[in-house]
């Protein structure tokens, strides 16, 4: 073999390297793209589970069993919103508002760790966005989740109205 076709060989293999090296990049980052979106699908999931199960719970600690109410000072004061003392788990909560201040960590996923974060408080119809002093006949949850596997933080929101016909 002559200089000139060992400068040839020489070339194509580090041609060959800069290809290698540019798939390898471009696998790498439709990994980091994929478990990204995995992540962001289980986080939207969990919030939407709590969701589901504040939902199905009773408006207010003061409409459970079928009570009704016709005054919005019958409702729970804004600054006890949260689980009553005998309530220490979620499957325990019989209201919307008990999962004000609930916090967990979701550790049995085979895919990553998930802190969850709720908070519930009264909203006026008029401004939904901020919370209002005083009881009305709407509460806002909203459930906040991270991971130490992420930069991207979910936030999804409810409100739950009560309502009742004669």
């Amino acid at each position: 073999m002559n200089t000139g076709q060992s400068m040839m060989a020489i070339g194509a293999i580090i041609l060959l390297s800069i290809i290698v090296l540019r798939v390898n990049n471009s696998f790498l980052s439709t990994n980091d793209v994929m478990m990204e979106s995995k992540f962001g699908i289980l986080a939207t999931s969990l919030a939407e589970s709590i969701i589901q199960e504040a939902s199905n719970k009773a408006f207010d600690q003061n409409t459970t069993g079928g009570n009704t109410l016709t005054s919005v000072n019958s409702l729970t004061p804004p600054n006890q919103l949260g689980p009553d003392g005998s309530e220490h788990h979620f499957l325990q909560y019989n209201d919307f508002d008990d999962f004000n201040g609930y916090d967990t960590t979701i550790t049995d996923l085979p895919s990553a760790i998930f802190n969850l974060h709720c908070a519930v408080c009264y909203v006026d119809t008029t401004n939904l966005n901020s919370a209002a002093s005083s009881q009305t006949w709407s509460k806002k949850l909203t459930v906040t989740v991270t991971s130490p596997s992420t930069n991207d933080k979910i936030v999804l929101t409810t409100i739950f109205s009560y309502w009742y016909f004669n």
